[in-house]
Parts: C-alpha cells; sequence; structure tokens
C-alpha cells in the first residue's frame, strides 16, 4: 500500500529490500569468482614457468668417485672450541634438565612426605602430654585465684 509521500510500505518495499539484498550478495559471489579464477590463472602461469625451467636447466652437476675421495681425504679443519661447547650444550641440555626436573619433583615429594611424618609425630605427642597432663597429678597444678566476690 502506499502512503502519501510515496513510500511503499507494503509487500513491495519488502520484496525491493529483499532484492536489494540479493543483488548485494550476487555481487559478492561474483567478484569471489573473479578473485578466485584470477588467483587460479597466476598458479597456472606460475607452474608452466617453473616446469619450462626445470626442463630446460641442465641437471646438477655431482662430483664424480674421485672428486669426493679426494674431498673426503683432505683434513677438514678443526671446528672452534666455542662451537663445540655449544653442540654439546646443545644436545645434552634437554637430557639434563628432565633429570633435574625429576629429582627436584622427587626431592619435593620426599620433603613433603617427611613433614608430614613430622607433624604426625608432634601431635600424637602433643595429645599424649595432654592427656598425661591431666590424669597425672591434679594437686600438683597451681589452683586458680578466685576474684574479688567469688568463692574461695
Amino acid at each position: 500500500m502506499a502512503e502519501p509521500n510515496g513510500r511503499d510500505t507494503g509487500a513491495g518495499a519488502r520484496r525491493s529490500g529483499e532484492d536489494r539484498e540479493n543483488t548485494a550478495s550476487a555481487d559478492m559471489i561474483d567478484d569471489a569468482l573473479r578473485l578466485v579464477d584470477a588467483l587460479q590463472r597466476k598458479l597456472i602461469v606460475a607452474g608452466v614457468r617453473k616446469g619450462v625451467s626445470a626442463a630446460t636447466s641442465p641437471p646438477p652437476r655431482t662430483g664424480d668417485v674421485w672428486e669426493e675421495a679426494i674431498r673426503a681425504e683432505q683434513p677438514q679443519p678443526e671446528e672452534p672450541p666455542l662451537d663445540r661447547f655449544v653442540g654439546v650444550v646443545r644436545t645434552a641440555a634437554p637430557e639434563i634438565a628432565g633429570h633435574l626436573g625429576r629429582a627436584g619433583v622427587a626431592l619435593f615429594g620426599a620433603l613433603g612426605d617427611t613433614w608430614r611424618i613430622v607433624e604426625g609425630e608432634f601431635e600424637r605427642q602433643r595429645r599424649e602430654g595432654g592427656a598425661r597432663g591431666e590424669d597425672a597429678g591434679q594437686g600438683d597444678r597451681p589452683r586458680p585465684e578466685v576474684g574479688p566476690g567469688g568463692r574461695g
């Protein structure tokens, strides 16, 4: 139904809104398809270039057996001590760290167990001492003083 100012508030307005949404989503889909098409073309061109250059270039030259034997017999320069030290640390550090970590966990576990034993023994002695003190010699203990107004 049309209003006096010319706006359509009925089904026609809803339809035109849906048309705009459909048009916008169709434009986005078209843009995405164009991007995918362009990407495929570039990948194909790059693959062809790489394939052509690999086919036209000669294979890498490897030395013959004599060259390799001579190279193996020549003395190799000795690695600097700092590089050797870094290599030892690099290979041994993870193993050492693992051992130290496991030792630390075992140590803290043992300390915790020891503390529980000592604490239990102190608690037992406190209970036994309290029981012995109440039973033994009630007369040995000083009586609390009674203040003014109390019995005494």
